[in-house]
Protein backbone atom coordinates (compact mmCIF):
# COMPACT_ATOMS: atom_id res chain seq x y z
CA UNK A 1 0.00 0.00 0.00
CA UNK A 2 3.23 2.23 1.04
CA UNK A 3 4.14 2.10 -2.69
CA UNK A 4 0.88 3.11 -4.08
CA UNK A 5 0.69 6.29 -1.51
CA UNK A 6 4.50 6.96 -3.06
CA UNK A 7 3.38 6.99 -6.55
CA UNK A 8 0.45 9.52 -5.82
CA UNK A 9 2.99 11.89 -4.43
CA UNK A 10 5.13 11.60 -7.23
CA UNK A 11 2.46 12.19 -9.37
CA UNK A 12 1.67 15.32 -7.31
CA UNK A 13 5.25 16.79 -7.78
CA UNK A 14 4.90 15.85 -11.64
CA UNK A 15 1.83 18.04 -12.16
CA UNK A 16 3.10 20.81 -9.56
CA UNK A 17 6.63 20.86 -11.94
CA UNK A 18 4.72 20.94 -15.23
CA UNK A 19 2.62 24.35 -14.13
CA UNK A 20 5.73 26.12 -12.69
CA UNK A 21 7.77 24.47 -15.93
CA UNK A 22 4.88 26.10 -18.38
CA UNK A 23 4.67 29.38 -16.60
CA UNK A 24 8.20 29.37 -16.84
CA UNK A 25 9.25 28.78 -20.52
CA UNK A 26 5.73 30.89 -21.69
CA UNK A 27 7.70 33.93 -19.80
CA UNK A 28 11.28 32.82 -21.67
CA UNK A 29 9.41 33.02 -24.62
CA UNK A 30 7.31 36.08 -24.11
CA UNK A 31 8.32 39.69 -22.99
CA UNK A 32 8.32 40.38 -19.65
CA UNK A 33 6.03 43.77 -19.18
CA UNK A 34 8.63 46.19 -19.63
CA UNK A 35 7.40 47.88 -16.24
CA UNK A 36 8.55 44.31 -14.75
CA UNK A 37 11.74 44.19 -16.04
CA UNK A 38 12.81 47.84 -15.02
CA UNK A 39 11.67 46.82 -10.92
CA UNK A 40 13.76 43.72 -11.92
CA UNK A 41 16.94 45.27 -13.38
CA UNK A 42 16.73 48.07 -11.00
CA UNK A 43 17.03 45.40 -8.29
CA UNK A 44 20.12 43.75 -9.75
CA UNK A 45 17.73 40.48 -11.03
CA UNK A 46 18.63 39.42 -14.69
CA UNK A 47 14.94 38.63 -16.55
CA UNK A 48 16.88 36.67 -19.31
CA UNK A 49 17.93 34.27 -16.28
CA UNK A 50 15.10 34.88 -13.64
CA UNK A 51 12.03 32.27 -14.03
CA UNK A 52 8.63 33.74 -13.76
CA UNK A 53 6.49 31.15 -11.69
CA UNK A 54 3.60 33.95 -11.37
CA UNK A 55 2.52 36.69 -13.42
CA UNK A 56 -0.82 38.18 -12.33
CA UNK A 57 -1.70 40.55 -14.72
CA UNK A 58 -5.02 42.98 -14.81
CA UNK A 59 -6.70 40.62 -12.17
CA UNK A 60 -10.03 42.44 -10.97
CA UNK A 61 -9.17 43.93 -7.64
CA UNK A 62 -5.05 43.78 -7.80
CA UNK A 63 -2.17 45.62 -8.49
CA UNK A 64 -1.43 46.31 -12.38
CA UNK A 65 1.23 43.54 -12.27
CA UNK A 66 2.14 40.75 -9.28
CA UNK A 67 3.25 37.49 -8.79
CA UNK A 68 6.74 35.37 -8.04
CA UNK A 69 10.11 35.47 -9.72
CA UNK A 70 12.82 32.99 -8.64
CA UNK A 71 16.48 34.35 -9.46
CA UNK A 72 19.04 32.50 -10.62
CA UNK A 73 20.48 32.81 -7.30
CA UNK A 74 17.54 30.79 -5.72
CA UNK A 75 15.92 33.89 -4.17
CA UNK A 76 12.21 34.05 -4.46
CA UNK A 77 11.06 37.50 -5.00
CA UNK A 78 7.11 38.31 -4.70
CA UNK A 79 6.08 41.71 -6.20
CA UNK A 80 3.12 43.83 -6.73
CA UNK A 81 3.17 46.65 -9.27
CA UNK A 82 1.18 49.51 -9.87
CA UNK A 83 1.89 50.26 -13.64
CA UNK A 84 1.02 52.43 -16.70
CA UNK A 85 -2.17 51.24 -18.34
CA UNK A 86 0.12 49.12 -20.80
CA UNK A 87 2.46 47.76 -18.29
CA UNK A 88 5.41 50.62 -19.42
CA UNK A 89 6.64 52.21 -16.71
CA UNK A 90 5.71 51.84 -12.90
CA UNK A 91 3.48 54.04 -10.80
CA UNK A 92 3.76 52.33 -7.73
CA UNK A 93 5.87 49.64 -6.05
CA UNK A 94 3.26 48.54 -3.49
CA UNK A 95 5.65 44.77 -2.99
CA UNK A 96 9.22 44.01 -4.10
CA UNK A 97 10.30 41.44 -1.38
CA UNK A 98 12.30 38.46 -0.89
CA UNK A 99 10.38 35.51 0.46
CA UNK A 100 12.57 32.99 -0.14
CA UNK A 101 13.23 32.05 3.75
CA UNK A 102 9.28 31.28 3.74
CA UNK A 103 8.94 28.75 0.83
CA UNK A 104 9.37 25.05 1.14
CA UNK A 105 12.63 24.15 -0.47
CA UNK A 106 12.22 20.38 1.67
CA UNK A 107 12.75 17.51 -1.11
CA UNK A 108 11.69 15.84 1.59
CA UNK A 109 7.92 15.91 3.09
CA UNK A 110 5.96 13.48 4.62
CA UNK A 111 2.26 12.95 2.55
CA UNK A 112 3.17 15.56 -0.49
CA UNK A 113 7.32 15.16 -1.67
CA UNK A 114 8.65 17.91 -2.51
CA UNK A 115 7.68 21.60 -1.60
CA UNK A 116 6.93 24.42 -4.00
CA UNK A 117 10.38 25.92 -3.55
CA UNK A 118 12.05 22.87 -4.44
CA UNK A 119 10.29 22.10 -7.64
CA UNK A 120 10.71 25.50 -8.85
CA UNK A 121 14.62 25.48 -7.87
CA UNK A 122 14.49 22.30 -9.78
CA UNK A 123 12.77 23.95 -12.96
CA UNK A 124 15.57 26.72 -12.49
CA UNK A 125 18.12 24.79 -12.51
CA UNK A 126 16.80 22.68 -16.08
CA UNK A 127 16.20 25.63 -17.78
CA UNK A 128 19.55 27.30 -16.85
CA UNK A 129 20.95 24.15 -17.84
CA UNK A 130 19.27 24.36 -21.39
CA UNK A 131 20.07 27.43 -22.54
Amino acid sequence: MNHMKQRDVRQQNDVSVDMIRRSARYWREHPWPQALKDCALARGIDWSTAIVLKLGIDEPGMPGLFGMLLTVEARFIAFEIETNEHHTSVETMLKWEDVTSAQNISIRNPGFGAGYGALAIQVLREMAAAS
